[in-house]
């Protein structure tokens, strides 16, 4: 497939694959895996068709809080949260070779460093009042082993993914702050992007669905989760861009288990919306991707409710 060379200078798929570990809380938690406006990122369909290796640096943080009686771990939450997630993932992807001129191949695996602090009203056994807890270290590890994508034109590109999450941080259910879910999550992707050449502008929508495994400390079974996104983005001859993210999570089934049959399923929602800004340069014969957003939350029920700022930097060699 043959691209203008100003439309590969910003294809840049490489944290769209890896999608930023957002919080040590499950759907268990009242957040899972997805936070509003994380998971795209631009040119999320379009795999470009040069191999080689990229590593990408991250930040995402987050500050939220729900109110209500929350399952989290062995406690009894009844008058909500507050919460603060800062998530540094490290990220190295690689584009595979390939002779076709439709189809072009991905693979990556993410290693997120957090920091998690969590206040409650949490009762534990006889114990109970005012709880604070926080921790630092190694959050569940991502892998994606394939992200194919179509080339349906030289303006229209879709690509398929699938992510596993494996709980390989530190789970205690008796803990507010852990760095697990303490389940495997398998998050089948679709995405779409569009290249109005022209006007230099790019208009992308993801469709992500999250399955989890249930969390055998609390017996407690998350539904299924959709996650849905989009972006427009505006570019200039300078590198620069601009433009907003939508992001719509619904649960599409009722959480299971002793704690949520009791919450009558604890099934939520989230909405956000909020800016984005990228740029993109080279350095010497590496491609350099900068891009950071802001996506504020609003008529979430039952799932945290908060802000998040994210920023990520991807360095394809």
């Amino acid at each position: 497939m043959k691209t203008k060379p100003a439309v590969i200078g910003v294809m840049i798929i490489f944290t769209l694959i890896i999608p930023f570990a957002t919080t040590a809380l499950a759907v268990e938690g009242a957040l899972g895996r997805p936070i509003s406006g994380a998971s795209i990122n631009p040119y999320a369909g379009l795999v470009p068709p040069e191999p080689g290796f990229a590593v990408t640096i991250g930040e995402a943080y987050y500050d939220g809080s729900i109110s209500g009686a929350i399952p989290i771990g062995n406690f009894n939450i009844n008058l909500g949260i507050n919460m603060v997630a800062s998530f540094t993932p490290i990220a190295v992807s690689y584009i595979w070779p390939t002779t076709s001129k439709e189809w072009n191949f991905a693979s990556a695996v993410s290693f997120p460093l957090a920091y998690v602090e969590v206040e409650a009203n949490a009762s534990l056994g006889r114990f109970s009042g005012r709880k604070t807890d926080h921790t630092f270290g190694l959050f569940d590890l991502a892998f994606t082993p394939l992200v194919a994508s179509y080339h349906i034109t030289q303006t229209d590109h879709v690509a398929l993914s699938i992510t596993v999450w494996a709980p390989t941080g530190r789970y205690d259910p008796n803990r507010l702050a852990v760095l697990s879910l303490n389940n495997w999550t398998v998050i089948p992707g679709l995405a779409y992007t569009k290249i109005f050449p022209k006007a230099n502008i790019e208009l992308t929508g993801i469709w992500q669905l999250q399955f989890y495994t249930e969390n055998p400390a609390t017996d407690y079974q998350n539904g299924v989760l959709s996650d849905l996104e989009a972006t427009i983005i505006k570019r200039f001859k300078c590198g620069a861009g601009i433009g907003v993210i939508g992001s719509w999570i619904e649960q599409l089934s009722d959480d299971s288990g002793p704690t949520a049959d009791r919450l009558h399923g604890f099934s939520g929602r989230a909405f956000g919306v909020g800016p984005i800004v990228t740029y993109t340069t080279k350095i010497g014969k590496s491609l350099l991707d900068l891009n950071a957003r802001f996506i504020p939350e609003f008529g979430n029920e039952k799932r945290v409710q908060g802000n998040l700022f994210q920023f990520s930097a991807t360095l394809k060699f």
